[in-house]
């Protein structure tokens, strides 16, 4: 069977930063999300609990993890426990995990308050089990950011090892581009995920599916992000029966609903 994925960071921030164009953005969000045609829908940066209940609505016919309706306080901030991550589904859902990545001195206050990680969701299809990992990296250019998220690519793959084997998709915004990642030393984030027998649905290339665009994308225009247009959302899987069915596309960018456009991609469940 054909599994129809879709990915996309939804910039719903604690604090809205001026000029961001939240309530447009919600609106065309909410309006987009009930049209999907996707199987899996896996969102990033869905800080708010006051905002999840809608996009619940909106996806009223899918089911949503267990970690879903959650809720902390961090510095008076009401937030989710999941890191932002929120997984919605057509298929079956056996169970949901969160594992925050490890913290460090000297990271960022924000990546410190959005308690990033991945969620992993298990599946059961046609008496199989299936794992999704809904991921979401360390922001930022340079090598120092691309080393962190190096750092945080070894825990996600460390938490994978304590879950049973099984084709596991990993998808999200891993916050890295293969042509300019680099880090200040060790190996990049893309090559431990290829070590660790991980296959990206689109090699790595970025091509015509740039999901962070500021040429196309006036949300995506700010400082200190570069102005090069580099796709940040990756698509890994890993296990037998496990294939590309279509190439991936770009969604939700017309108009665009956050600083980055979705990413829809299809694969094939032997």
């Amino acid at each position: 069977m054909n599994i129809r994925l879709l990915s996309i960071n939804i910039w719903d921030l604690p604090v809205p930063l001026p000029g961001c164009g939240r309530r447009f953005r919600r609106r065309h969000l909410l309006e987009s999300l009930s049209r999907t045609d996707a199987d899996i829908v896996l969102i990033q940066e869905s800080f708010l609990p006051s905002f999840r209940p809608r996009l619940a609505a909106a996806l009223r016919q899918h089911q949503p993890d267990h970690f879903f309706s959650r809720r902390r306080r961090c510095y008076l901030l009401p937030l989710d426990t999941s890191g932002g991550l929120a997984t919605f589904s057509l298929l079956p859902l056996v169970q949901s995990r969160y594992g925050a990545f490890r913290c460090w001195n000297g990271m960022k206050p924000d990546e410190r308050i959005g308690q990033k990680g991945c969620l992993w969701t298990e599946y059961t299809l046609n008496g199989t089990g299936m794992l999704i990992g809904n991921a979401h990296l360390y922001a930022g250019t340079g090598p120092g950011a691309g080393r962190a998220r190096s750092f945080q690519v070894r825990h996600l793959l460390h938490q994978l090892d304590r879950l049973p084997p099984m084709p596991t998709i990993i998808a999200g915004d891993f916050n890295m581009a293969i042509e300019h990642e680099r880090t200040t030393a060790g190996p990049t984030g893309f090559d431990l995920m290829r070590e660790a027998g991980f296959t990206e649905i689109a090699a790595g290339v970025t091509g015509t599916i740039a999901t962070m665009s500021p040429s196309r994308n006036r949300f995506a225009r700010y400082f200190p992000w570069p102005r090069l247009d580099r796709r940040l959302t990756q698509v890994f899987f890993r296990g037998p029966g496990i294939s590309v069915a279509e190439p991936p596309s770009l969604c939700l960018e017309d108009p665009p609903v956050s600083d980055h456009f979705g990413l829809q991609a299809s694969l094939t469940i032997m």
